[in-house]
């Protein structure tokens, strides 16, 4: 077909970041690959990329398809982009019923099923006799026929509906074992037919990741029919498997293959066709009646610990009848070496955020669930039970049981390396929560290395693994009917924190406490402060929108039905706020759901004007009234033409103008396809976190404003905390989810993934210097909004992103009271080291080293730039993925606590002291009088990847004498090295600190 396509051109320039897929696009055509997968955000010119593969590359007849009519109309228009030796209109349509050689049309177009026919009512009556016979509503197929007729004659409207839901779960069924075009409407299958008979070679699939269902089920028979064209995917959400049916995900992962390109946005950003952000984050305390609900939970998991660890239990621990266990051989020569601590946020998070699919009745009974793949072995012989059999270890002699002898349910590690990679969550946990109680490990089990005072250690993620595995290897699987009676008391008591202990292993389930942590009423009363400087900073630019998930609660649990109102955490309590603070009452604000439109009573009388005058110039007919209620007006319309479509339309347009500041609106008006450019405060009330709608939610505010070129957007999350309780960081976790794949600029302008770029303060675990400093790390939010310029030249604008990543560490150290007053162990030194001078000088021993002896592949530059908080990162710049890795690795081992360490170096400070004389002559000639001593102040780790032997160590001892400090290194695994190591972790002289590894990117 390529021969006799015509000759198209793109007249424009392509940006760096449609360069790139350009480039992977080539790639994938050269070895006859037929999928093209592209995650680009929003504004980056997916259109036009799409029409430029199509005119350039691949030069074949092409189908785009699109979600809404909208979408399909500009695929259409972007072609005035190009120029052909034929008019263009005669080689693009958008009607289905005259495919050209670029046709763009809608998905709803080809994908829509046949309606009433015999066949289709038919299936859809006989699957409604099965249900209604399962569930005992009928006794066989005529009496639920009876029952339907009956239906049919007194309750239309629900018969209808029921016999729809029938109808679409018999084309579910078809389209999951791949007959999606038999149920296909008429029109549709000629419309297929006149696609293939064009010749059509390319599927454009715009915003794609709608293909998780129906639309995928039938495009995936669409390519069989069309023999193989070439598939383009684009989309800015990729989704994931979240509430998806496993074989639609299956089907869209084999359709579209793996995602090929991901233009990031901080690409498009420096390209310069997406505005510039900042994530902020604002933290709230729970009332006081909430903070009340919030530590029953502390009282409850304590009761669950009180009866597992004080249980009674005989001197021999009864093993349950198995088979015989496996006895695993780890080698011989396997370092004891530990790997990084795996301790999550596990708990009621990801159930209470969940975005529940409203069709999960409709999906096929037969549809098998997913499963997680089995954590142990199967037990295959039932034991045999007995009220009177000997019982259970309780929990710290069973975890000193289970480490010492490295049995895992049914086998047996014969070393500690192999039993932790078995379950390292559980080896890591386990020996956390004995280090925690001061319980001495056993003597072959290293300790784990915590880099947090142990009582600020958090005690969800260390007891869950805990308790999971004590139910499921021990207590469930007892002969003892009391230690299986215990394990279901211990079952029951953990869902109500959020747990839910199944065969295979714990899951997220619904949890009270997350709930109202998750929908507090503090979260809509910062509002108040956010708002305030935003509008201070920006006055009458500003255009604030608050996105909430429903517009009233709506599903508030039993357990919380009196603690929360029916508002709590919906878009009213927030429109509430606004409307009653007289400052905030200046935006103007209005509230938009797909039910209701509430005014700013202030607002009224100029929104009735301006709305009467948009419906007439648009063309459409409807009549409003207005509904006084405290500080606001109910708007109520009626007409032909009144529906959220027309008034989302219209409420945009006079945002867009000014008639209104703040928008408040529910993610699914506000969400997907909403558009408002000039949108500089969005603060997000919601609670999901599923990487699709995050990114949908955020790109909201990414868009370009052509009369605002300085524009930055500042992204807010109200985050709610009780840290001193167990639960009490439920809503944190969800706020790290949702960061996990946010890009944002730091303040030392490096682009970085996660929470960190928030603030440094901000950890995957928890906050660090959280209890006292919430107040701190507000006021350091607000006053951010008051540097939009800065922050814009952080992002810099204009030069390239490479999009590599570059490992870095980053610390807090905290400085010993025997530091001070100590100065650099050099002559002329004058001042004290800093975190940030004396990273570098140990960064600059490493790194010197490491070249010395051929470990990097390049010349460093050890860069360290201190950060907020009393942070420091440090980087080797220019440096490739495995030399930063190798160097950052090295560096946290040796500014990190003493973890076993194969040598130690020791670090002196040079103190001054004065006597009589040099006191008594004046400072400039005293000075001279006065005598230093060296004093070692702390013992560090020389880093393992230079401690393999003793040559090795020379070379870092030289490089640590001249940037560091001077002292020789001492062997710590045995005799007066191991003696010294001691002696100096029992005065604390090992370094102390907060440390992340982390990657960034520019």
């Amino acid at each position: 077909m390529s021969d006799t396509f015509p000759q198209i051109k793109f007249r424009g320039q392509l940006r760096p970041s449609q360069l790139q897929v350009r480039d992977v696009a080539q790639q994938q055509l050269s070895r006859g690959e037929h999928q093209l997968h592209i995650v680009a955000p929003p504004g980056s010119g997916k259109t036009v990329l799409g029409l430029y593969l199509w005119a350039e590359l691949i030069k074949r007849p092409a189908l785009v398809l699109s979600p809404n009519s909208a979408i399909q109309s500009q695929w259409a228009a972007r072609t005035d982009l190009f120029e052909t030796d034929r008019p263009m209109p005669m080689l693009v349509s958008t009607n289905p019923e005259e495919p050209q050689l670029l046709t763009s049309l809608t998905y709803q177009a080809v994908t829509l099923p046949r309606r009433g026919d015999d066949g289709l009512d038919h299936a859809a009556m006989s699957l409604w006799e099965d249900r209604l016979i399962e569930k005992g509503q009928a006794q066989d197929p005529a009496e639920a026929k009876v029952w339907i007729r009956d239906l049919k004659k007194h309750n239309r409207d629900y018969y209808d509906e029921r016999l729809s839901a029938y109808r679409k779960s018999v084309r579910d069924e078809a389209g999951l074992a791949g007959q999606s075009f038999e149920m296909l409407h008429q029109s549709c299958l000629k419309t297929w037919q006149r696609l293939r008979d064009v010749g059509v070679g390319l599927l454009i699939l715009d915003e794609c990741h709608h293909l998780v269902g129906h639309w995928g089920r039938v495009l995936s028979d669409a390519r069989q029919y069309l023999d193989n064209p070439i598939v383009i995917g684009l989309t800015a959400t990729p989704p994931d498997g979240d509430g998806k049916v496993p074989a639609d995900f299956q089907r869209y992962q084999e359709f579209l293959g793996p995602i090929d390109h991901d233009v990031p946005v901080p690409a498009v950003v420096r390209d310069g066709f997406l505005a510039p952000y900042q994530d902020l984050a604002y933290f709230v305390r729970p009332s006081e009646a909430e903070l009340r609900f919030v530590a029953q939970a502390d009282d409850h998991l304590q009761e669950i610990l009180e009866q597992v660890c004080t249980k009674p239990s005989d001197d021999g621990e009864a093993e349950p009848a198995t088979p015989t266990s496996e006895i695993v051989e780890g080698k011989e020569d396997e370092p004891l070496t530990e790997e990084p601590l795996m301790l999550q946020h596990v708990g009621g998070t990801e159930a209470v955020y969940h975005e529940e699919n409203p069709f999960d009745d409709l999906i096929p009974e037969n549809e098998p669930p997913a499963k997680t793949p089995p954590l142990e072995v199967p037990v295959a012989v039932e034991p045999e039970t007995a009220d009177e059999a000997p019982r259970i270890k309780a929990l710290v002699p069973w975890l000193l049981q289970t480490l010492e002898t490295r049995r895992h349910a049914t086998s047996t590690f014969k070393t500690w390396a192999s039993f932790h990679r078995r379950d390292p969550e559980f080896a890591d946990a386990a020996r956390v929560f004995l280090q925690v109680r001061e319980v001495k490990l056993p003597e072959e089990v290293p300790p784990v290395v915590i880099e947090v005072p142990l009582d600020e250690v958090p005690q969800i993620p260390v007891v869950i693994p805990v308790l999971d595995r004590y139910v499921r290897h021990a207590l469930r699987r007892s002969p003892n009917a009391e230690d299986r009676a215990l394990a279901e008391r211990v079952i029951s008591g953990l869902r109500m924190l959020g747990v839910q202990i199944t065969e295979t292993g714990c899951q997220a389930c619904a949890s009270p406490v997350g709930r109202v942590l998750a929908y507090s009423s503090e979260k809509a009363n910062a509002l108040v402060p956010i708002l305030t400087a935003e509008m201070a900073a920006m006055g009458e630019a500003i255009r604030a929108v608050v996105v909430t998930d429903f517009e009233k609660t709506s599903a508030t649990i039993s357990e919380v039905e009196d603690l929360l109102s029916s508002e709590a955490g919906g878009a009213i309590a927030a429109f509430r706020v606004l409307v009653s603070d007289p400052q905030l009452d200046q935006l103007n604000p209005i509230l938009v759901t797909g039910s209701s439109v509430l005014v700013d009573d202030d607002l009224s009388p100029r929104f009735e004007e301006a709305a009467k005058l948009w419906l007439s110039n648009a063309g459409y007919e409807a009549t409003l009234t207005f509904e006084a209620e405290t500080g606001f007006h109910v708007v109520s319309g009626s007409g032909r033409d009144w529906c959220p479509r027309v008034y989302v339309e219209m409420i945009t347009d006079l945002f867009q103008r000014g008639l209104t500041k703040c928008l408040v609106g529910t993610r699914g008006l506000l969400g997907e396809g909403w558009d408002a450019n000039k949108i500089n405060v969005l603060i997000d009330l919601t609670t999901v976190t599923t990487s699709m709608t995050v990114r949908q939610l955020r790109g909201r505010s990414f868009r370009l404003d052509p009369q605002e070129p300085e524009k930055l957007a500042d992204n807010w999350d109200v985050v709610c905390l009780a840290p001193e309780f167990s639960k009490g960081l439920d809503d944190y976790a969800r706020f790290i989810k949702k960061h996990q794949n946010i890009f944002g600029v730091t303040d030392d302008a490096v682009i970085e993934k996660g929470v960190g770029h928030v603030h440094p303060a901000l950890t995957e675990l928890r906050p660090e210097l959280l209890e006292g400093s919430v107040r701190d790390l507000n006021r350091d939010m607000l006053q951010r909004v008051t540097r939009r310029r800065e922050t814009r030249g952080l992002w810099k604008i204009g030069t390239p992103y490479e999009g590599n990543p570059n490992h870095t560490l980053e610390m807090r150290i905290n400085e010993a009271p025997r530091e001070q007053g100590g100065f650099p162990p050099f002559p002329g030194a004058k001042e004290p080291w800093s975190s940030e001078s004396l990273v570098q000088a140990i960064g600059e021993a490493i790194a010197r080293t490491m070249v010395q002896l051929d470990m990097l592949k390049s010349a460093p530059h050890v860069l360290a730039k201190s950060r907020a908080g009393g942070y420091v990162r440090v980087l080797l710049e220019d440096a490739n993925d495995e030399d930063s890795r190798v160097f950052v690795t090295a560096l946290h081992e040796a500014l990190g606590p003493l973890n076993r360490p194969r040598y130690i170096i020791p670090r002196k400070l040079k103190f001054v002291k004065g006597n009589w004389f040099s006191q008594m002559l004046p400072k400039v000639l005293g000075q001279y009088f006065e005598k230093s001593v060296d004093k070692t102040v702390t013992v560090h780790a020389v880093p393992n990847v230079l401690a393999r032997n003793k040559e090795t160590v020379e070379v870092y001892q030289q490089y640590w004498n001249e940037y560091v400090s001077p002292g020789f290194p001492v062997f710590a695994l045995r005799g007066d090295g191991e003696d010294l190591l001691r002696e100096a972790l029992k005065k604390g002289m090992s370094p102390q600190g907060d440390f992340h590894e982390k990657e960034i990117f520019r």
